[in-house]
């Protein structure tokens, strides 16, 4: 018989991505665990002159979770001053935030490659961003899909919801 061989440890990689109506944005490699100050300077880098090209009129909002390092002091006051508007949201509600959503997509994606080496995860992780037609079109949906998920959130009163 044949016998495939998994690797007993995995690589594990942290990324930090973004992604809009338009499909995926930057997808940036995260060495080591993310701070607060690393999480200001790739959003300084790379989340505020996407925001300003493809919301010049400044009508975008941005949207993550609760993260201790995304809630600091020193964010709180870097929003303020980029005049970036962040979504309010709920505590523990990783069911309700469409990022979830779009990695466990991309996550699915990887169980049919063999990613044995980091380099080969990250070739992966950037084929699945980045050339899988479905995952740009599942953006769209994604993005339009935050007003019922709201709406369902307030109705099960801050409760989990099935999304």
């Amino acid at each position: 018989g044949h016998i495939q061989q998994a690797p007993k440890h995995p690589p594990k990689k942290m990324f930090w991505g973004s992604f809009g109506t338009n499909g995926t944005g930057r997808l940036i490699s995260v060495e080591g665990m993310m701070n607060s100050d690393k999480y200001k300077a790739l959003l300084e880098t790379h989340l505020l002159p996407t925001m300003r090209r493809d919301f010049a009129d400044g009508d975008g909002i941005f949207q993550q979770d609760l993260a201790p390092f995304h809630t600091s002091r020193k964010m709180r006051t870097f929003f303020e001053e980029s005049g970036l508007e962040v979504l309010d949201w709920p505590g523990n509600s990783p069911d309700i935030n469409p990022i979830e959503n779009l990695w466990a997509i991309v996550k699915r994606r990887l169980q049919k490659e063999d990613c044995p080496t980091m380099t080969k995860l990250i070739s992966a992780v950037i084929r699945a961003r980045y050339h899988d037609e479905e995952l740009a079109k599942n953006c769209s949906t994604l993005v339009e899909s935050m007003p019922n998920r709201v709406q369902m959130l307030v109705k099960a009163k801050g409760g989990h919801i099935s999304y």
